[in-house]
This record gives structure tokens, C-alpha cells and sequence, in this order.
């Protein structure tokens, strides 16, 4: 019996430790990923799965055919001539997705392996990831073919955040939970995250929005003032960079509870890594509009956002399986 346990307890580990290595190559995807868009390596290869054609794409203009602008200015695409950085950093972006989708299969499996007989939400929640990085690489197909249509591109990100939301979720679900707390702190607290939760999300899909329009006004307004783009991206813009005050609050006020009313580390800790990673976003987005859009900082203000979302989604979570345990406690 003692070797079972162990047994198990070892293959626990394997997945808890796959389960960390995934969340963060899921983060470092998003990251690449913004790299590719404020680069504007978002069509570096012009099609999909191969790039110009080629498994492994060209390093020189030489490598591609005479009249490979002709080709592709039938296709649709505005921009036709060759970029060797803009390609080889969209392809590197396509590599990091496929490893993205081995690590899922491979928590997938570690799950299945510690948990297939004894916590099957753990086993669910790791194929439902799966099934969401399958259905994230039709989405990324789809951009290319659509040549980065609006809108896609917001769906291609609250994707990825639902692939991090299940993967954290499997790996919360895995280990057991129990909080001190009454039942009515913990409802009133799950409210107030369930509240600074949805401003995020609000603020984050508000982002995207920008981001997409910024591409229209840069493409009509031409030239490399790119302040002159911010001030023409109008009312969404206005919105989204006065919206960061509302968010911070609630994060700033949220945090404050958790250190007040909770006796768990782990939960005060949320709170003061979501109001870390909501600092670290509204410093990137000054940034952004003090120095004209510089690409690193876009990047980074996508990942924080994210990570900070992540983090809630976590809290949220957490909360609700207090709660439960508490209902269950006083039946």
C-alpha cells in the first residue's frame, strides 16, 4: 500500500511540475505573440501552415521566385515585398504554438497518468486545454487567411486566456483547499473578484480593440508619427487609457480586503501579485503613450495584463472552492 502512494505521489509531482513548464510557455506564447503584432510581423509568412511556401523559410529574397509579389498581390495581401526579420520572427511564433500544443499533450498525459483514477475534473480540464490550443490554431490559420481581420485577432487573445484559465484551473483542482474563513466574507469576496475580474477582461478586450484600429489608422494615415495614430484612434482610446484608474482601484481595494478579512497566505498573496502585475501594466501602457508605441513595451503590457487576469481567475477559483467546502462543512 505504501508503495502505491508513493507511486502515485511521484507521478503527482511529474504533472505538477509539466503543469508549471505549460502555464509559463502558454505566457511566453502571448508574449511572442505581441512581439509578432507591434513588429508588424503579423503576415511575415503569407501563408499557412508553410511560410512562402516553404517548410523552413527563406533568409533572402533570392530564395523565392521571380514573380513571388505578383503571387501574393493576387492573393489579397497589401503588402507583398520581403522582410527576412518580419518572416523569421512570425516563424519562430508558429514553432513556440506547436511546442505550446506538445506541452499540452504531454500535461494531458501526466494528468491522465496521476489522476485518471481519483480526480477526474484534473483529467477533464486538461482536455478541455487541449481541445481549446486545437481550436486556438484554427483561429491563427484563420488570421492569416483573412490577412489579420479585425476582431479575429481579439479572439485569437480571450482564447489564450481561456487555455490559462483551464490549465490553472486542473492544476488548483489537483490539490485540496480549505480556508477558515466565515461563508459570508468569502461570498462577499468572490463577488468583489467575480466584479474587478470582469473590468479587467473589460479593459483587456478594450486593448485589443485599440490595438486593431491602431493598424487601420497607421495604414491610412501612413508616415511615422505614431502619436499622431494615437490621437486619431477617437473615443475607444480615450476610454481605454483613463479605464486603467477603475481597474486599479478595484485591484488596489480587493487586495486590501484579502489582507484584512483572510488568515490564508496563499490568498493575500494573490492579491498583491495581481496589484504588482496591474502596476506593471499601467506602466507599460504610460510608456506606450509617452514614447510612441515602442514594440517591447506593447508586448509586456499584453503578458501583464494576462498574467494579472490569470491571476484573479485564480483567486476566483480558489474562493469558489472555499465557499463550497464551507456549504458542505455546515450541512
Amino acid at each position: 500500500m505504501t508503495e502505491k502512494v508513493s507511486h502515485n505521489s511521484g507521478r503527482e509531482r511529474v504533472y505538477l511540475l509539466v503543469s508549471a513548464i505549460t502555464i509559463a510557455v502558454v505566457f511566453l506564447l502571448i508574449l511572442v505573440g505581441g512581439v509578432v503584432r507591434s513588429s508588424g510581423a503579423g503576415m511575415g509568412c503569407p501563408d499557412w501552415p508553410k511560410c512562402f511556401d516553404q517548410w523552413v523559410p527563406p533568409t533572402d529574397v533570392s530564395e523565392l521566385p521571380a514573380n513571388y509579389q505578383e503571387i501574393y498581390a493576387q492573393r489579397g495581401y497589401a503588402d507583398t515585398s520581403f522582410n527576412a526579420v518580419k518572416t523569421w520572427t512570425e516563424y519562430l511564433n508558429r514553432l513556440l504554438g506547436v511546442l505550446t500544443g506538445l506541452f499540452i499533450i504531454a500535461n494531458l498525459v501526466t494528468a491522465w497518468r496521476a489522476y485518471a483514477g481519483k480526480n477526474k475534473k484534473v483529467v477533464r480540464l486538461s482536455v478541455a486545454a487541449l481541445v481549446a490550443v486545437i481550436i486556438q490554431g484554427g483561429v491563427g490559420a484563420f488570421v492569416v487567411f483573412t490577412h489579420l481581420h479585425q476582431g479575429i485577432i481579439t479572439i485569437h487573445l480571450l482564447i489564450a486566456l481561456l487555455i490559462v484559465c483551464l490549465l490553472i484551473a486542473a492544476r488548483l483542482y489537483s490539490k485540496p483547499v480549505s480556508f477558515g474563513e466565515s461563508l459570508a466574507v468569502l461570498v462577499k469576496t468572490r463577488w468583489q473578484t467575480l466584479a474587478v475580474l470582469g473590468l479587467l477582461l473589460a479593459q483587456i478586450i478594450m486593448g485589443t480593440q485599440v490595438r486593431e484600429m491602431l493598424d487601420t489608422v497607421s495604414a491610412s494615415m501612413g508616415g511615422d508619427d505614431k502619436r499622431a495614430w494615437l490621437r486619431a484612434l477617437g473615443t475607444v482610446y480615450s476610454i481605454h487609457k483613463s479605464f486603467w484608474m477603475v481597474v486599479t482601484v478595484g485591484v488596489v481595494y480587493l487586495t486590501y480586503v484579502l489582507q484584512r478579512d483572510f488568515e490564508s497566505k496563499s490568498l493575500k498573496n494573490y492579491g498583491i501579485f495581481a496589484l504588482l502585475l496591474t502596476g506593471m501594466q499601467v506602466f507599460t501602457g504610460v510608456a506606450l503613450n509617452q514614447f510612441g508605441l515602442p514594440a517591447v513595451p506593447q508586448a509586456l503590457h499584453i503578458v501583464f495584463s494576462s498574467m494579472a487576469f490569470a491571476v484573479l481567475f485564480a483567486l476566483l477559483l480558489q474562493l469558489g472552492r472555499g465557499l463550497r467546502q464551507a456549504n458542505l462543512t455546515q450541512v
